[in-house]
């Protein structure tokens, strides 16, 4: 049994007096650590930040060393430790530091925060296989259990040894995982753990090496003698041992003699396991691209940058810039300001904005200096940039959310680019937001945070006001270039008034007329996909909705498919309605595919392409469009928000917003500050170049308060007004907010879960001036992928009696048996979705 003593400091191990005992944490949902002991031959080698293989329960998983000891308190049997997977720590006892505090802020498994912050695959894959037992066996011929339970068992025996995912797969809705937990409980199922002996840190390979030892030299010629080819294999192995994967570039067609050998008992292959090594790409040709001159402005925001960076000073800057302020040359210009007293430097851009102009401009200034993280690099990638940062062959990372886990030592700066952009914020476990956990970091290395955007979030342009962050700011775009003129564009009028039904408004029409003329190229941005985002049977009224979750399903032309955006269940197109068997099916809504054809019906011989996920599903997806815009092959750039950050196309004259209300309609209090961004962010593509831009907005509902300050690039003037709202709602950035939310395989269940939830929290939250419970309330996406969902809101104006309830609330044992099997409860503090 292990002991599940929580290790409250990190203790480093001292050679002298090789400590017996280990603090193991493991990606789980736990937060206690647990007390292993290092056997005899490992003492020595375990040290704070290694990887190692320990049992656990039935299982052999792998765990990370965040404490050494020499003594261990109770008495009980101690497990011990039975291997380990590196030669070295994994992470910093700096980074350890970090984790733990995600952990603790953001209520998560000090392992699970581990885990994310390690290159994906790095870990060996295990996983549980189900056997059915003889007395499962038993259970089926008497028919003594509940059907889905029953249900499991068949498919056991007729396949006889599957994974869950595999069982799930065959069932689908009638699959209970509550079901199989207690058949393994019960004994009716086995579950046995397999560990595949796999990661990216390795490669495995076959060395070919020759046997002598039982021929005479008499014989080997003999046995050669009439083989020419065998004889210059056995040439070529002699004295010396080769790996595989060299005997194929030496001498290609060497599989057959290689066999023969082997038969003949002259040669033998043997498995090796080798390090992956990360290659230094340093182009002996390459040339440092020269610094853009600074505008007065960009110099006087440097300077005080500067001034804390060579001081090591911890200090947050928030930078507003408008679009095309020249903020990434601030950005590197801090970079190389680091570089210059031997510091390193982390550039967080949100995922959608790490685009090949992005990696390609700071590759020119900074070269091999530079590694880049990020989703679309596969795990093998990811861990070899990951491994260059780690062994210091690199002093600049540029790379999404999890890149602020880099493994760097001595840090000056850290940047975060487009800081509002709610893709910082991980929506699954551990929910960490990447700009909070940068200022942490940073704050215990005496580094320089900067936050950067066009449209600061309220949370952080508030705390300018309160001292916490200082406010720098660029209003003027470099080149004298100005902001591209916005107008909105009513909708009602345009049906109203003009009997206009189309996508287009006229004005948005007449536009695109000229540019095409002026071999100006322009963007259309809608940010919902398909063709039609439902679909209607005019005769009952049926809307086709996915089986799975509370939406109706989106339909794609394309591929003639209803589609769920969500579960991604699809379905082919029906010729007639399931409901009543009308044969007139109506198409409502539009997406970016529909809008994609509208366009090349308008304008036949222009040259348009379509961004959005549906589109960009290949790695070099990306690039291509990039090249294209770039060479001028395209035209017209139609996409979701992909295309709003991170594009420079001076070429790019026309913005056309389609249908820039959409995102109002979402119900969550910081809509209005997500559109007034997505419109400010998409309008600055426009005019970059040297012809002014122009911004065309379609709105069907223009009263609304945001279109007063989108056509003056008013940031100033709705951050007052949004401010004052929240205020009087007593929404953040005035309150903090930790959401709970239950899902649950049946509603009967779930609601009697967040009842009984909600009971419990009552009395310690009457007992916590100025904390507010709020709810309990189906969440606006009530049911995604067959699991039904609630929403309970805390809320308070200080973190640590939020910190505190959570804390209580999952320590609390009743409630800690509901979260087995159908019903699940997931702590998200600070929540930047709330659907």
């Amino acid at each position: 049994m292990t002991t599940a003593t929580r290790q409250n400091s990190l203790t480093s191990e001292d050679p002298q007096s090789a400590p017996v005992y280990a603090q193991v944490v493991f990606n789980l949902p736990l937060k206690e650590g647990f007390t292993y002991g290092i056997p005899e031959h490992l003492q020595g080698q375990v040290r704070v930040g290694t990887r190692v293989l320990a049992p656990f329960g039935p299982r052999k998983i792998t765990g990370y060393v965040v404490g050494l000891t020499d003594h261990c308190e109770g008495d009980f049997e101690i497990k011990l430790i039975q291997d380990l997977p590196d030669g070295a720590p994994v992470i910093s006892e700096e980074l350890l530091t970090l984790t733990r505090w995600v952990a603790d802020y953001y209520n998560a498994g000090w392992g699970e925060v581990i885990k994310a912050a390690l290159p994906g695959g790095i870990d060996e894959d295990h996983h549980e296989i189900f056997v059915l037992t003889d007395k499962g066996e038993a259970a089926l011929q008497q028919h003594s259990l509940p059907q889905n339970s029953l249900k499991i068992l068949l498919v056991l025996q007729s396949k006889t040894s599957l994974n869950k995912k595999q069982i799930e797969k065959i069932l689908r809705k009638q699959f209970s995982a509550y079901a199989l937990a207690q058949l393994v409980r019960d004994d009716y199922v086995s579950a046995q753990v397999k560990i595949k002996q796999k990661s990216v840190a390795y490669t495995t390979d076959k060395k070919v090496c020759l046997t002598l030892d039982h021929h005479t030299p008499e014989e080997i010629e003999k046995l050669l003698k009439r083989s020419p080819k065998q004889r210059e294999l056995f040439e070529l192995l002699t004295g010396k041992e080769t790996l595989l994967s060299d005997l194929s570039k030496t001498l290609p067609g060497y599989s057959a003699p290689l066999r023969e050998l082997k038969r003949k008992g002259l040669a033998e292959t043997v498995a090796v396991k080798q390090e992956r090594t990360a290659t230094d790409e340093t182009d002996p040709e390459w040339n440092a691209e020269a610094p853009q001159v600074f505008t007065e402005e960009q110099q006087t925001v440097f300077k005080q940058l500067a001034r804390s960076i060579t001081a090591s000073e911890f200090k947050t800057f928030l930078l507003h810039g408008v679009t095309g302020s020249g903020k990434t040359e601030v950005y590197m210009r801090a970079i190389q300001q680091a570089l210059d007293i031997g510091k390193t430097s982390i550039m967080l851009v949100p995922e959608i904005s790490l685009t090949p102009q992005t990696v390609n401009r700071f590759q020119r200034r900074f070269g091999s200096n530079v590694a880049i993280l990020h989703s679309g690099l596969t795990n093998i990638e990811r861990y070899l940039e990951w491994k260059k940062i780690r062994e210091e062959k690199v002093s600049i990372v540029v790379g999404a959310r999890s890149a602020v886990f880099a493994p760097f030592k001595n840090l000056g700066v850290l940047i975060i680019d487009e800081e509002h952009d709610t893709s910082y914020k991980q929506d699954s476990v551990p929910r960490y937001h990447a700009r909070e956990t940068a200022i942490q970091r940073a704050q215990s290395c005496g580094a320089v945070v900067i936050l950067g955007s066009a449209t600061p979030s309220l949370e952080s342009r508030r705390k300018t006001t309160t001292g916490e962050f200082e406010y720098l700011t660029l209003e003027e775009r470099i080149g004298d270039r100005l902001l591209p003129v916005i107008r909105i564009v009513d909708m009602r009028k345009e049906r109203d008034e003009a009997k206009n039904y189309s996508i287009f408004s006229i004005p948005l029409k007449q536009a695109m007329m000229d540019r095409l003329e002026q071999k100006e190229q322009m963007f259309l941005f809608l940010n919902r996909r398909g063709t039609a985002n439902y679909v209607v049977c005019r005769k009952c009224g049926f809307v086709f909705e996915c089986l799975r979750c509370s939406v109706s399903l989106t339909f794609h032309g394309n591929s003639k498919t209803l589609r769920c955006h969500y579960c991604d269940f699809s379905v082919s197109m029906p010729g007639k309605c399931v409901e009543c068997s009308g044969e007139i099916i109506r198409f409502s809504g539009f997406g970016t595919q529909k809008l994609e054809e509208e366009t090349q019906a308008l304008f036949p011989k222009a040259r348009i392409k379509r961004m959005d996920r549906d589109t960009m599903k290949t790695r070099g997806s990306f690039e291509n469009i990039y090249n294209e815009m770039r060479a001028g092959d395209i035209d017209i750039l139609i996409g979701t928000q992909m295309i709003t950050k991170g594009h420079h196309f001076p070429n790019v004259t026309l913005v056309g917003v389609v249908y820039a209300d959409l995102s109002l309609h979402i119900p969550d209090f910081r809509s209005s500050e997500r559109t007034f961004q997505l419109l400010t962010q998409v309008a600055g593509r426009a005019g970059r170049g040297k012809i002014p831009g122009t911004v065309i907005v379609q709105a069907h509902n223009p009263d609304h308060y945001v279109f007063d300050y989108v056509p003056q690039h008013d940031y100033n003037g709705f951050f007052e007004k949004e401010l004052s709202l929240r205020e009087k709602l007593n929404y953040p950035p005035f309150t903090q907010l930790v959401a709970l939310e239950i899902e649950s395989e049946t509603e009967p269940e779930g609601e009697a879960a967040v009842n009984h939830l909600k009971q419990f929290l009552s009395e310690p939250v009457k007992q916590s001036p100025g904390v507010e419970l709020l709810g309990p309330s189906p969440a606006a996406m009530y049911r995604i992928n067959n699991r039904f969902r609630w929403h309970l809101i805390l809320r308070s104006h200080e973190t640590a009696p939020l910190q505190s309830l959570v804390t209580e609330c999952l320590a609390n044992q009743q409630l800690r048996k509901l979260t087995t099997g159908k019903i699940k409860i997931t702590v998200d503090v600070d929540p930047m979705n709330l659907l």
